[in-house]
Parts: C-alpha cells; sequence; structure tokens
C-alpha cells in the first residue's frame, strides 16, 4: 500500500446501491496495541440548525428506503455534498480508539477530523480481502474483522442477546429481534461494519457521559418477560447448530411479541439488548435526526462552545422523535393489517391451504380462529403443519387456546403434546395475557409465581403455583409438586393453560412418600448423585440455607464457570462452604457439591461420635 497518514484514511463498506456514504473505517497495530479511527460525513457543516433544510429533516426524523423509491431525510443536494466520497479531501467528524492487546479501549478523543484516503467496498468485497492475503487491503481489512470479533465477544459475555447466523442469514438487531439479512449481508464484511459502528456510538455515549454532556442517548429496556439474554443466545446457537428453520422462525416471533422499542432522551438509562451501560446514534447523520443532532453537540464542545441545545429543546426533540417513529410504526402495521386482511379473506375462500406460504397461512387461521369459523380443510392442513413441525407458538397458541368446532381433534393432540413438553406452556400463559391485554406482559403485575420448599415429603420437593392478572381478573394455577423448581413451574403453567383453555388438565405431580419422623439414617447413600445429597441434606434440615451463586469467565469458546455453595449446619452453627469449576454449570455444580459433601458428611460423623461418647 501506498504510504498513508492512518488517521486520514478509511475504507468506505456499504451495499452496492448505498449513494449516501456517511462512514469510514481504519485500523491499524500501533506499538503494543491498535489504533482504531470510525470517520463520520460532517453533515453539520451542510445543514444550518433551524434552517429549511433543518425544518424539514427535523420533520422526516430519517431516510425511508422502499423497493420502488427512497425518500431522502434531506435534499440531494445537501446528501451529494455531505457524504464521503474517494477522490477527495472529506471533512469528518473523527472518532479515534486506542486499543490494547485484548481489544480493551484504552482512550477516546472526539474531534473534527478529515478523509483524505479512501476506499469503496461492498460487504462481500470487505469479506473476500479479510480472507485474501493478496488483496492489498488484506491486512488492514483481516485486522478490523479480529476486532469485530473481539468487540461481538466482549458484548456476548456480558450478556448481550447478539447473534449472527451468516448461513441461515439471521441476525439480531440492536433491540434484540431477530432479523433476516439481505443474502448480500452475509458475510464478515457486514459484522465489521456492525460492531465498528457499535463501537463508535458506544464510545460517543461513554464520552459524553463522563464529560456530563447531554445527548440524545439511545435507551432500551427489555421487557420483563423476555428472559436472560444469555439463555435467549443459547437458544439461538442451538438452533443454528441444528440448522432448523422452523424452530427460528418460531423463536424469532417469541423474540418479537416480547420486544420493546428504543427511545431516544437527554439522559441515560442503559442500553439492555446490546448490554451497554450508554449508547447513541451517531453514525448516521445523513440519515438519521437524532445522529444530526448529537454531531452538532460533539462538534460545538470539541470546539469550546456551548451545546446548540438547551435541555428542554433536546427533550422536545426527543419526544418528537420517539412519538414521530411511534407513529410511523402504527401506521406501518395498519396498513398492512388492512392489506393482510383483505388478501387473507381471499385466500379463506379459496381453500386451498397447502399451497399457502406459512405467513399467508397464518393469517388465515387467525382470520379463522377470530370468527369461530373454520373453512373446509384449515383444521387438517394445520395438523399437517404440526406434524412436519411447521407450526409457530403464535399459531399453536391460538389453535390450542381458542380453536373450536373442526379444530377440537387438533386441540386435544395438542394437550397430549404439552404433556411431553410442558417446557412451552408458560410461552402459551405469555400469549394468553398479551390477547388481554392489548401488549406487553409485566413479571410483577401481570404473572405471579409462588415457589417454595414443600415440606413433609422425603428428598427435596418444591411447590410451584402461578397466578394470572388482567383488568380486575385474577386466575390461579392449581399447586404443583417437583423434584426441581424449574419443573413445578412447568407443571403449574401447564395445569393454568389447561384450564384456559377449557381442557383435561395434563399436569402432574412428581411421586413422593410422606416423611416418616424418628431414627433414620443421616448419612446419604455414596452411590446418590453430588448435587441430589446435598439437596437431600437440606431437605431434612441439616443444612440451610442451603445457596449456589454462578460466574462465568472466559470467551464464548472456551467459558469456564464457577459454583459456590454454602450454608450452615444448625446442630453446630457451623458454616460450610465449597467452590467447584467447569465447562458446563452442572459441572461445576457437581464439582462444588463433591466438596460440600464432605463437609456435611465429616460434621454428622462427628456430631455422631461424639453423642456415642456421651452415651
Amino acid at each position: 500500500m501506498v504510504e498513508h497518514n492512518p488517521a486520514e484514511t478509511g475504507i468506505m463498506i456499504d451495499a452496492a446501491t448505498t449513494v449516501d456514504r456517511d462512514d469510514a473505517i481504519w485500523i491499524e497495530p500501533d506499538g503494543d496495541g491498535f489504533d482504531v479511527w470510525i470517520h463520520i460525513a460532517r453533515v453539520a457543516d451542510h445543514v444550518a440548525n433551524g434552517g429549511s433544510a433543518d425544518t424539514e429533516a427535523h420533520r422526516r426524523v430519517h431516510t425511508r428506503y422502499r423497493p420502488e423509491h427512497t425518500r431522502h431525510m434531506l435534499p440531494a443536494p445537501v446528501v451529494e455534498a455531505a457524504s464521503l466520497e474517494p477522490g477527495r479531501e472529506n471533512d469528518t467528524f473523527a472518532v479515534h480508539l486506542r486499543l490494547d492487546a485484548a481489544g480493551h479501549v484504552l482512550s477516546t478523543e472526539l474531534g473534527p477530523g478529515r478523509l483524505v484516503q479512501s476506499w469503496i467496498m461492498t460487504h462481500g468485497e470487505a469479506a473476500t480481502a479479510a480472507n485474501d492475503p493478496a488483496h492489498p487491503l488484506h491486512a488492514t481489512l483481516a485486522l478490523a474483522l479480529r476486532f469485530a470479533q473481539t468487540m461481538l465477544a466482549a458484548r456476548r459475555n456480558a450478556g448481550a442477546l447478539a447473534f449472527y447466523d451468516l448461513l441461515s442469514g439471521f441476525a439480531t438487531n440492536e433491540e434484540g429481534q431477530l432479523v433476516r439479512l439481505d443474502s448480500a449481508e452475509r458475510n464478515s464484511g457486514y459484522i465489521i461494519v456492525q460492531e465498528f459502528m457499535i463501537a463508535a456510538n458506544a464510545q460517543i455515549a461513554a464520552w459524553a457521559v463522563r464529560e456530563d454532556l447531554p445527548i440524545l442517548f439511545r435507551n432500551h429496556r427489555l421487557a420483563a418477560v423476555a428472559g436472560d439474554p444469555a439463555e435467549l443466545r443459547a437458544e439461538l446457537d442451538s438452533i443454528a447448530a441444528s440448522g432448523d428453520g422452523a424452530a427460528f422462525e418460531m423463536l424469532r416471533t417469541r423474540m418479537r411479541m416480547v420486544a420493546r422499542a428504543a427511545t431516544y432522551g437527554p439522559t441515560v438509562h442503559g442500553h439492555h439488548g446490546l448490554q451497554l451501560p450508554a449508547y447513541t446514534h451517531a453514525t448516521s447523520p445523513i440519515r438519521r435526526y437524532p445522529d444530526l443532532v448529537v454531531q452538532r453537540i460533539l462538534l460545538a464542545a470539541a470546539l469550546g462552545r456551548p451545546s446548540p441545545y438547551p435541555l428542554e429543546a433536546l427533550n422536545d426533540v426527543a419526544a418528537h422523535v420517539n412519538e414521530r417513529v411511534e407513529e410511523e410504526r402504527r401506521a406501518k402495521a395498519e396498513y398492512f393489517k388492512q392489506k393482510a386482511h383483505a388478501q387473507t379473506a381471499r385466500h379463506a375462500e379459496a381453500a386451498d391451504f397447502t399451497a399457502l406460504p406459512y405467513k399467508q397461512y397464518a393469517r388465515v387461521l387467525q382470520f379463522a380462529v377470530e370468527r369461530g369459523e373454520t373453512p373446509a380443510g384449515l383444521a387438517a392442513d394445520t395438523a399437517r403443519r404440526l406434524d412436519a413441525r411447521e407450526l409457530q407458538l403464535r399459531e399453536f397458541a391460538s389453535v390450542y387456546l381458542y380453536g373450536r368446532g373442526d379444530f377440537e381433534p387438533l386441540r386435544e393432540r395438542m394437550n397430549r403434546m404439552l404433556a411431553d413438553e410442558p417446557q412451552q406452556a408458560q410461552s402459551i400463559v405469555n400469549v394468553y395475557l398479551q390477547d388481554r391485554l392489548g401488549g406487553p406482559v409485566s413479571n410483577e403485575t401481570n404473572v405471579l409465581w409462588t415457589v417454595e420448599d414443600a415440606p413433609g415429603f422425603e428428598g427435596p420437593l418444591f411447590s410451584a403455583q402461578v397466578s394470572i392478572r388482567y383488568g380486575d381478573k385474577q386466575v390461579d394455577s392449581p399447586k404443583r409438586l417437583q423434584r426441581n423448581k424449574k419443573e413445578a413451574r412447568n407443571q403449574a403453567a401447564l395445569a393454568l393453560v389447561a384450564a384456559l383453555a377449557g381442557l383435561p388438565d395434563p399436569s402432574s405431580d412428581a411421586v413422593a412418600k410422606p416423611r416418616i419422623e424418628g431414627p433414620k439414617k443421616l448419612l446419604v447413600d455414596a452411590a446418590v448423585n453430588p448435587a441430589e445429597a446435598v439437596q437431600i441434606y437440606a431437605a431434612r434440615g441439616l443444612v440451610k440455607p442451603l445457596n449456589w451463586e454462578f460466574s462465568v469467565d472466559g470467551p464464548s469458546h472456551e467459558r469456564t464457570f464457577t459454583c459456590r455453595a454454602e450454608g450452615w449446619l444448625p446442630a453446630s452453627g457451623e458454616r460450610v462452604a465449597a467452590e467447584g469449576k467447569g465447562p458446563t454449570k452442572q459441572v461445576a455444580k457437581t464439582n462444588a457439591a463433591l466438596e460440600l459433601r464432605v463437609h456435611i458428611e465429616v460434621a454428622l460423623a462427628l456430631g455422631v461420635a461424639g453423642r456415642r461418647a456421651e452415651a
């Protein structure tokens, strides 16, 4: 490569059809670390605050891309003047990150910059260059891919729902929803761009927090029913490994149902989808109005000037943008709802359901269930899709909860299936509540669990009951007893959904013998699994309270789990604790239980010997 100034050099990686280029990246080694530059088009120089172009951009909020046309946020001359172009000197807003060898950000510098030497590449071309040593930009792009993978792994280890499956074309967006990538984006070039932009936005937000500078932060909170992002990601990884497309679609529907939209505001509330303490949008000022506002504030700060947006004005911008985005979301949903309604009515009359793509079939099914009218052949086609594992959660729940007439035999089959897979019942409870509430479900007000130890039985046993509340109504499940809390919850939820559907209760209790008080053997048989043995001691009241705590370290492909178990012996007041490590939670728990069991049984043996000596 020719001689270059790394601070003024960059690669623009975009779709082949992109005309509004607003970011470029560069990375290279420096000593025992790395330097990263993200150049952002300096759009603020071309759009006067309060001018006619700014007023129109404020009204439009963002560029809208449609298959037939693109409606730009800014006038075409401004887009052309502000876009980054190779072969000319471009004024930019530059983000310079200094990294250590492990990819940790050591320092951040923000301010006006220049892009003098640059290249244009598509995502696919960048991916090819990163893997082709003969390409003149190979060293830079290979290092960029390494940086992107490091940033991705760090967020995943922090619990972010960050996922890319380039084979199937599924990825998560910043709000934790599964989206399908265009075929041109299913490569490592797409990951490079995404992770560089996330890093830039995160570091800009962190800098603003340190400087106590109000900007438009991007805040996101997960719905209460969304589940642990780490567990969802593990489920995604598992489905990706199996290649089960139907499972992907079902999980995608579930995640969409519990997703909440991110919003803009001048105060920080964290971004849970990305697992970042602070985040903003600053890397697309040609296409998003909040990015342009943030750039104006950052440029003023870099030049030692006051913010062009007093706090009240910034609040007004945030409220306007949030309102417009929500209006567009509702309008889009209503448009497609009306369009789908007309199309669905036509399909329902055609009665050829086997030939329908899944989305159209799902609309016909919802249409029929809501009206209590089942077109001939629809129940049979639904059964066929169920047998082929095509039926997704929303449609399964609709038939199970509300199907009547020709659907009755299928509902009975579904009830038996749930008895074999009770873990699905909690998702159906959420569907039922969402239908009643017309929106997200709260674990604090709508779903209430009571899970506790069940005394009076041999071995560890747990009781679970679930109650749902909506409006002025409350529905309670019966209590269910099982050997572990998770299964007790599953069985309680299973009993509840069967009652909601008006079907026989397929749930069950674990077979348990009442505890017989009196002389009994204190020590558990040596053949019993260590974790189960410790639980038995806890159930007998010989050690309490028994607590298990887990932590995880290491990269995603070499994770090490640590389990710490502890309690105290009521008879002596002695505390007992142990720690175990392993590649999975279960192995770590077994190793910790093995050590804790020794402590407990030694203490018990000493106690028995003491009593014998007194005798």
